[in-house]
């Protein structure tokens, strides 16, 4: 069974609280329940307790060289668990040395943080949560590689001449004079254009799309999804708000965990009701607290780092 990067973190997420856990401490009922959630709990617990086992045969420079340093910073480790319950996985050796390097990228920002940086040609490049990037010039190409997260691009006029790219595991987007947004989801890529055009192409097609301003369209290794109009405020979040309109509630929980330091989670049963409003996602806790006063929700927390909204 496949396992996203999302299971993968809460697996290791779980065995970082629980090597100082004593025994009867409540967090062994939360562990539980966590498993008995979801089948994929339980299959990615399995790959923890098989990496406890088999920790001595993960490559030195994984082992020694990122693991050890980790140990310093919970959430250090909690991503490096990750890349190496990923690297012993079944995945492909492409998917495995993406996840490597993003660990090891240039630019990178945690859960709810936010960076902007300036090119060496005058392009600003604006990082959402949980991102990771490598920028790389030339004489031919400025190159841009999104290993995952998010990113706003304002391409400069420094280097008119070099064509202007951002890769992802899925494919490429080639700027033509633009302002663009990328994202990377559990295996495809989203592009919406502000200003201009780009050109996408996947990573295994052989004809590129052009994606005029105010449109967007999702793409993975094979195909592209067709164009739509692009929804608004999808950059909100660089003025660190979410802005939503009559969205299914667990489409906004999703959305807001991404900010959220832990896993958030929303109950099937109040999955479908409707939420609208403005969001400061630098304060996500004030956000979880306020939701019970316009809806029929309550907020459980099984540990700091894991809760879920649940019915009243």
């Amino acid at each position: 069974m496949k396992l996203n990067e999302d299971i993968l973190t809460q697996a290791a997420s779980w065995f970082v609280d629980l090597r100082n856990a004593r025994p009867g401490d409540v967090i062994f009922e939360a562990h539980q329940a966590w498993l008995d959630a979801d089948s994929r709990h339980y299959d990615a617990w399995k790959r923890v307790e098989r990496l406890q086992k088999q920790l001595q045969l993960v490559p030195n420079e994984i082992r020694q060289g990122t693991l050890e340093k980790a140990r310093q910073s919970r959430r250090q480790l909690v991503k490096t668990l990750v890349v190496v319950l990923t690297v012993g996985s079944a995945g492909g050796v492409a998917y495995k040395q993406r996840a490597l390097s993003s660990l090891m990228a240039r630019y990178r920002t945690d859960t709810g943080e936010h960076k902007t940086i300036e090119l060496t040609d005058g392009s600003n490049v604006f990082l959402n949560t949980n991102s990771a990037l490598d920028v790389s010039f030339s004489d031919d190409v400025r190159e841009l590689t999104l290993y995952r997260g998010e990113i706003i691009v304002e391409t400069g006029k420094g280097m008119p001449q070099q064509d202007f790219i951002v890769k992802t595991a899925q494919g490429r987007v080639k700027a033509l004079g633009t302002r663009f947004q990328v994202r990377c989801n559990d295996g495809e890529t989203w592009v919406g254009v502000s200003k201009h055009a780009v050109e996408v192409l996947s990573e295994k097609a052989s004809k590129a799309v052009k994606v005029q301003a105010g449109h967007c369209m999702s793409f993975d290794t094979l195909k592209h999804s067709p164009l739509s109009l692009m929804p608004l405020n999808t950059d909100a979040w660089t003025q660190g708000m979410l802005i939503v309109s009559n969205w299914r509630l667990d489409q906004f929980i999703n959305e807001l965990g991404r900010y959220h330091k832990g896993a958030l989670r929303c109950d099937p049963v109040v999955a479908s009701l409707r939420i609208s409003g403005a969001f400061n996602i630098n304060d996500t806790q004030s956000v979880l607290e306020n939701l019970s006063s316009t809806l029929p929700v309550k907020v459980r927390y099984f540990t700091r780092f894991w809760a879920q909204v649940e019915p009243v």
